[in-house]
């Protein structure tokens, strides 16, 4: 395994790790990062959002970025063949051809540099080797799923070899969605592909790997179901005024318009809004919850992945957004090059990164003309880091240089309450460079062949740039919109006038120290600290006061220990950690509405802020045992407590036109589950010359929330408990299995497997406006699947 950047023994590497050899990845059905939650302790990944569905909201140990986008980091960073992938937008695009991947839990700022505050994955793919090998596999599933895939591994010379490795899959939606005719949570279509080479001359010291990668995946995008409903809400509140001017067109104009009543203190009459909904829907609004949820009863339907999106509303922007589906496209290039110098290396990693990727979203889960959106998130990222390192008998090093630059766009075009007075078309677009530096070095001594200290330390410098160019009334020509950013703020967008650009630098280090000690030849201790920091950075689109505009790094420092035995004749291994870490300036997605002039238009909004300080601490097991012939059980659990603490945390709000200063560190830590679990257990039973493999695993990640909200109005109090609540992730188990029949001399295998054996309802994410658009809502995770795979392989 590679945790440390070298390659060591994992029983005596002082890290708490999760390492899965290609074979362990495909027997547990790991075939995309998400899956690595059922694989590792305290991991919660999530997908959907506001965001593709190759978006990943990774959370180790409860350290979390929960909304990452062009302009924020995650808290886990994501490695592949040892280049870090800036964005997270694009990082769950699947597995092909990997070797191994590895689960580092903790800091790993010192040779993983920023953005490791939680962890890292770490995957590396297989390079060529001298064997011609490779294999076919073709598979199909419900949903109408196929997949078909392939490697192929050539030596051209012995001292050259290429790879190739494809994939293609698609499969249809999961979730009906009766008001768009059709399901969603499709995957269209997924192109994935490599190519490597890789050069070993005998007459030089060197090793030469250069591989490149093309993905592009199409799909109608993760849906929103609604958790929760506000009746005293705009969405509510136009909902029903609409239904009331279909039956009774005579009413427009003739009654006052609650919503604008309210806000300017003077009677306003309704304006017409009965395109708000589709023509001729009767019933409350409350029949569009969902029966995972606590709800009023009659409810449309009982089916919990049932999703009630609209897009033909026959305005034709509007229902260019109301196509709803999502996409990345995307390319890279890296080479790896490791000279070897006897007792010292050097090596050389570059890449380059190139995606595109977009998402057209409903995020009021209901079939009204609220809270439209399309999203387009384009990248461009280059990296290189130089190492250099050394083993002379005690004393083991590694040292570097490392310089990384991205840039690009992110675009929305957001319609909120559409036929409605305070509606508007919103477009939040800015372009951004973000470049960092460090330097880092880490060594390890040993004083005898049991003892071993270690110590490391890494400085980091970013600079990060943003420009913002947001206008409203998208809808209409350039000169005829409103710049609402910069100095130009509110005057017509004549030209390329309307810009705020902004600039920030942070610089931070990192470190770890620790010790270790080999108690005897199966059994290994190690005690460490470490510290690292995720960047800081801007936010793109509106902050109403009194947030930022921009936001901190934010910091954490551990100390951890841990355990690693084996025993039983290395028929049983366990590896325990216990860990305490500190957090401070933890960045917090806010979810708002934002309304502007009079009468108000207004917006949904998202943006990061600082928010207190956080202690968790924790414990972690993970153990295999190989009981009989044939036999292996893993098991894994992990214990978490994540607290604010008390008075570090406090908000300034206003309530009832004075400001008020409230306490938010009683809330609890979003992406914070206390509990996780997993078990699995293999039986292979040799039938003459074949064999037949049996697995079934259980995975458990107890509730956790994704948003919380602590108010000073007492007013508002019982509409944010409802929010807090429905913004909460239940407590879920999935069961997963698979039989494989392999055909030895034939070269064959014939797999046939199940995920979520028992159809469980469970969800992913959470979008959270109850007391802003109207709407909790959540992305249901998928029901239960199934299908086999047939394998040719040769070698």
């Amino acid at each position: 395994m590679t945790a440390r950047r070298t390659s060591e023994a994992l029983q005596t590497t002082p890290v708490a790790v999760t390492a899965l050899s290609n074979e362990a990845l495909q027997q547990r059905q790991v075939l995309q990062a998400t899956d690595l939650q059922r694989a590792a302790p305290a991991v919660s990944i999530g997908t959907g959002g506001t965001g593709p569905a190759s978006i990943l909201y990774i959370s180790i140990r409860g350290q979390a970025q929960n909304s990452p986008n062009s302009f924020s980091d995650n808290a886990v960073g994501i490695y592949i063949d040892g280049i870090y992938l800036g964005r997270a937008i694009g990082g769950n695009v699947g597995f092909l051809d990997l070797s191994s991947a590895e689960v580092l839990r903790g800091p790993q700022g010192t040779l993983f540099g920023r953005n490791t505050t939680g962890g890292a994955l770490n995957i590396t793919t297989n390079a060529p080797t001298q064997n011609f090998e490779g294999y076919i596999r073709v598979g199909a599933g419900n949903y109408d799923a196929n997949l078909f895939e392939g490697v192929l591994n050539v030596p051209l010379t012995p001292e050259l070899a290429v790879r190739f490795a494809g994939r293609y899959e698609d499969h249809k939606g999961y979730f009906p969605a009766p008001f768009l005719g059709t399901n969603l949570g499709s995957l269209d279509s997924s192109y994935l592909a490599r190519g490597s080479i890789k050069w070993e001359p005998n007459s030089l010291p060197l090793t030469w790997t250069v591989s490149g990668d093309y993905t592009r995946q199409r799909g109608s995008g993760p849906p929103f179901v609604a958790a929760a409903l506000n009746p005293a809400s705009p969405l509510s509140y136009y909902y029903g005024l609409a239904q009331r001017q279909q039956a009774n067109p005579g009413i427009i104009g003739q009654e006052s318009d609650a919503i604008l009543t309210g806000a300017l203190g003077f009677a306003v009459p309704t304006a017409d809004v009965r395109k708000f909904i589709p023509a001729g829907l009767t019933g409350p609004i409350t029949q569009f919850g969902n029966a995972a949820f606590p709800n009023s009863g009659g409810l449309r339907s009982n089916n919990p992945l049932t999703t009630y999106q609209y897009n033909n509303f026959g305005r034709a922007e509007l229902d260019m957004l109301g196509r709803l589906g999502d996409g990345t496209t995307g390319w890279s290039t890296t080479s790896n090059l490791a000279v070897d110098l006897g007792d010292l290396t050097v090596k050389s990693i570059t890449g380059y990164r190139q995606s595109r990727s977009f998402n057209v979203f409903n995020i009021s889960a209901l079939p009204t003309a609220a809270g439209a959106g399309y999203s387009i998130y384009r990248n461009r990222q280059f990296s290189q880091e130089l190492q250099l390192s050394g083993d002379f008998g005690a004393l083991s090093f590694i040292t570097g240089l490392y310089y990384f630059r991205e840039h690009g766009t992110e675009s929305t075009l957001a319609d909120t309450f559409e036929y409605t007075p305070i509606g508007t078309r919103i477009f939040n677009n800015a372009n951004y460079v973000q470049q960092s530096k460090g330097m880092f070095f880490q060594a390890n001594y040993n004083f005898t062949d049991r003892l071993r200290v270690t110590g490391g330390i890494r400085y980091t410098w970013d600079k990060r740039f943003i420009n913002r160019h947001n206008t409203v009334n998208w809808n209409l020509p350039a000169a005829q919109q409103t710049c609402v950013v910069g100095p130009n703020a509110g005057i017509p967008n004549t030209g390329d006038d309307c810009n705020n650009p902004e600039t920030v630098k942070f610089s931070y280090p990192a470190w770890t120290a620790g010790i270790d000690y080999r108690i005897g030849q199966d059994t290994f201790v190690y005690l460490k600290t470490s510290g690292a920091s995720m960047s800081g950075g801007f936010n793109s689109r509106p902050v109403p006061p009194p947030y930022s505009t921009s936001f901190q790094p934010e910091n954490v420092r551990d100390v951890e220990a841990g355990f690693k035995g084996e025993f039983l004749n290395r028929r049983l291994r366990t590896n325990l950690a216990a860990f305490y870490s500190w957090q401070s300036d933890v960045q917090r997605i806010v979810n708002a509405v934002v309304c502007n002039g009079t009468p108000p238009q207004c917006a949904t909004t998202q943006f990061v802020n600082n928010a207190g300080k956080v202690h968790t601490y924790g414990v972690e097991l993970e153990t295999t045992l190989l009981p009989w012939r044939g036999m292996r059980i893993d098991a894994s659990a992990a214990y978490l407590n994540a607290k604010y603490v008390s008075g570090t945390r406090f908000e300034d709000q206003l309530v009832n036109g004075a400001i008020l200063s409230v306490d938010r560190s009683g809330e609890p830590v979003p992406y914070a589950p206390k509990w996780t679990a997993a078990f699995g257990a293999t039986q292979d039973f040799d039938i003459g010359a074949d064999m037949l493999s049996l697995h079934a695993d259980y995975s458990y990640i107890s509730s956790r929330y994704f948003d919380f909200f602590t108010t000073g109005d007492p007013a508002q109090a019982p509409s944010v408990a409802i929010a807090n609540d429905a913004s909460r992730i239940r407590a879920y188990g999935l069961v997963n299995a698979v039989a494989t029949y392999s055909l030895k001399e034939q070269k064959f295998d014939v797999a046939l497997w199940v995920k979520n054996l028992t159809d469980k309802a469970y969800f992913t994410n959470v979008f959270n406006s109850y007391t802003g658009l109207g709407v909790t809502a959540q992305n249901p995770g998928s029901p239960r699947t199934y299908g086999f795979t047939v394998t040719y392989r040769w070698n």
